[in-house]
């Protein structure tokens, strides 16, 4: 531009604050950048020069100066592009943008190519009476210090967000459905009553075997607003790429997504994604492994139990019965011995009377080329099952009574481990390895083996290595379960014996306990109940403890304790 001198200029102030002008450890925003305070600085230089007259103020709050995508500064620039601006001024050089070749861009070249005068007052700086050295020196050298402020920004937002992650703090724009931030923090998570209320529907429905579709077309009949309506009628500003052209609905995705979200569970999953940097917004997955899972971060509002036994379900075939909305009693449970396929419910009549029996799906299919009928009477399995699963409960809850036993003996978590059979031939078994890997360098040097042999064998004992590493830490983590939470967490164990003790099976006892049902060719039926191995871990406690603390009053039932407890003399 030439330094044509215009006698009154057509000056458009450009304002802007973004989220990154606060203090990252969460103090007020900066004062002196201020919307505010920025127009009564841009205002006051304007009333002092009578070649200065404001015609459009231009306020982006709340938008980054690491890019250019923000409504006002590109209406600013429409403005300028259609000759209506003949001067452009801002307080300082960071509010216009911190993107250093771009801001060079708009200074060095575009305001030139359209007249335009250009004024930073903080800056002290004004195209019009700037020298070389001023425009191609200073200023860029001042945009590199705002880049290299944003470079930092950056990574405080990103270390901070890490640290909270790790605290187990929320740091998601919105609450997950369900939840909603607490009033006086932000980063917790705290149910919100009744969309609470409607997630626990939702798992209580799938438990009873409904399916995602039906569950969907329930909520809708009954004009439950979807997630998405649901946070816009309690005026947050939600958006999601799930959401359709018109009013959402409830759909099996949807549902989906709820009943496989661990949040609800208490436990905050955070980290899944990813920008590439603070210039590029493109998001990127994060692998599983990388994620940052923090256990009791709030409030749970499924108990760990429901939650399990979903993703169970989930990942098996549970259709309804032609006609109903609810899956029957063992869908997704019930179970050929032999060849694996899901057991089908069959009516049939005989001398007039009708029965319900349960064959394998693969013969129904296939015919006996394939597997046998292992027909079963769904009276018969009913009475084995229900028989089972009362002993089962009760064996259960024999074990909680050990676990308070054990806690009033003071036998700790440490001690647990330390006396534990399964985790002591773990480690015996990594030491025989490790010592095996280590012999594998003498047996090379005294030329026994190959060097095609030494990598093949130390790969294999190392993979080993790892293997029996995981297990043990996995043993452990059984330990800590059981002493941190006890056994079936947030379950009424004698609420479920009573119910079963009036002789009525109960699905949802069914899938709280049950894994799978197998019915073999011979008539057995083979019951795999869920938290065996913890109980079995119980038993070997109560052994432990038994021989230093306690003289029992016990019998041991397939491995189990069902015990009176009474204290050595």
């Amino acid at each position: 531009m030439s330094k044509k001198k215009i006698d009154v200029y057509r000056t458009g102030i450009y304002l802007r604050l973004s989220q990154g002008d606060e203090d990252i450890d969460g103090w007020e925003k900066q004062e002196s950048n201020s919307i505010s305070n920025q127009r009564l600085l841009l205002e006051g230089f304007i009333d002092a020069h009578d070649d200065l007259k404001l015609v459009d103020v231009f306020i982006d709050d709340g938008y980054t100066g690491s890019n250019f995508d923000r409504p006002e500064f590109q209406r600013m620039m429409k403005s300028m592009k259609a000759g209506n601006l003949d001067c452009i001024m801002v307080k300082d050089l960071s509010r216009l943008g911190r993107e250093r070749i771009g801001v060079d861009e708009l200074i060095l070249r575009t305001f030139k190519e359209y007249g335009v005068r250009f004024i930073s007052v903080s800056d002290n700086y004004d195209s019009l009476t700037a020298n070389r050295g001023e425009t191609h020196t200073i200023i860029p050298f001042k945009n590199l210090m705002n880049e290299q402020y944003n470079n930092d920004t950056s990574l405080k937002v990103r270390t901070s967000q890490q640290v909270k992650r790790m605290n187990g703090q929320f740091v998601g724009a919105f609450a997950p459905y369900g939840y909603k931030k607490a009033e006086n923090n932000k980063n917790l998570l705290v149910p919100d009553p009744y969309a609470a209320g409607v997630v626990q529907g939702i798992f209580a429905k799938k438990l009873a075997g409904v399916s995602a579709m039906g569950i969907a077309k329930i909520l809708n009949k009954n004009g439950v607003l979807s997630p998405s309506e649901y946070k816009t009628k309690c005026g947050e500003k939600y958006n999601t790429s799930f959401k359709g052209a018109g009013q959402s609905k409830w759909s099996a995705k949807t549902v989906i997504r709820i009943l496989k979200n661990v949040v609800y569970t208490g436990t905050l999953a955070q980290g899944k994604r990813t920008t590439v940097s603070h210039k590029v917004k493109k998001e990127i997955e994060v692998p599983e492994e990388d994620w940052i899972v923090v256990e009791n971060a709030h409030e749970s509002i499924i108990s760990k139990m429901d939650f399990d036994a979903v993703q169970i379900l989930m990942s098996r075939d549970t259709k309804a019965i032609a006609g109903q909305s609810e899956a029957y009693m063992y869908a997704g449970i019930l179970y050929c011995g032999d060849c694996g396929s899901s057991m089908v419910r069959r009516k049939d009549s005989y001398k007039g009377q009708e029965y319900v029996n349960y064959i394998c799906s693969n013969y129904n299919r296939n015919g006996k080329e394939n597997c046998s009928r292992h027909c079963i009477r769904e009276d018969v399995l009913d009475e084995i099952v229900l028989g089972e699963l009362q002993g089962y409960i009760n064996s259960m809850c024999d074990c909680e009574k050990v676990l308070a036993h054990l806690d009033e003996l003071n036998v700790n978590y440490d001690e647990a481990v330390a006396h534990d059979k399964e985790i002591a031939a773990l480690k015996a078994e990594l030491t025989r390895f490790s010592a095996l890997k280590s012999a594998l360098y003498q047996d090379l040097q005294d030329e026994i083996i190959s060097k095609e042999q030494f990598t093949r064998y130390r790969e294999e004992y190392t993979g080993r290595e790892q293997e029996l590493e995981q297990a043990i830490r996995q043993q452990e983590e059984i330990i800590r379960n059981i002493y941190e939470n006890g056994i079936a967490v947030a379950k009424d164990l004698e609420q479920f014996r009573e119910g079963l003790v009036l002789g009525k099976l109960d699905r949802m006892a069914l899938v709280s306990f049950v894994d799978r049902i197998l019915i073999y060719d011979d008539f057995r039926v083979e019951i795999e109940f869920k938290y065996r191995q913890d109980m079995e871990k119980v038993a070997g406690l109560f052994c432990m403890a038994n021989e230093e603390f306690m003289e029992p009053d016990y019998t041991m039932v397939d491995g189990l304790p069902v015990l009176e407890l009474k204290e050595a003399v």
